[in-house]
C-alpha cells in the first residue's frame, strides 16, 4: 500500500500544538486546513514496503526534520486563526 508518512506525522504532531490553540483543538474544519497549509509546504514521504517505512522513521530522529514539521504547523495555524473558513463550508470535509 502507497502511504505518505508525512501525513500521518503532521496529525501526530499537531495535535501537540493544539493545547495553545483552543478554537482550531474544537474544530475539526480548523484542524483540517491546518494539515492542508502545512503538508502543501512540506516534502512528502510515501512509502510502499517496510524498508520505506523504517528508512522515514529514522528520519523522524533527525532534529531539522521534526523542527520543519512544527515549523510548518505554526505558520499553518497562524494563517487558519487569522482567517478560518469553516463557515464558509456546509461540510467540514467536502470528500465524505
Amino acid at each position: 500500500m502507497l502511504k505518505n508518512h508525512m501525513e500521518v506525522l503532521v496529525e501526530s504532531h499537531l495535535k501537540g500544538l493544539l493545547e495553545h490553540h483552543e478554537h482550531i483543538a474544537a474544530c475539526g474544519c480548523c484542524q483540517l486546513d491546518v494539515q492542508a497549509i502545512a503538508l502543501n509546504n512540506l516534502k512528502p514521504y510515501y512509502t510502499r514496503t517496510g524498508k520505506g517505512l523504517v528508512f522515514t522513521k529514522m528520519k523522524e530522529l533527525d532534529h531539522q526534520f521534526q523542527s520543519d514539521i512544527t515549523q510548518a504547523l505554526v505558520r499553518a495555524i497562524q494563517m487558519v486563526e487569522n482567517n478560518p473558513k469553516h463557515e464558509e463550508d456546509v461540510l467540514c470535509n467536502p470528500y465524505e
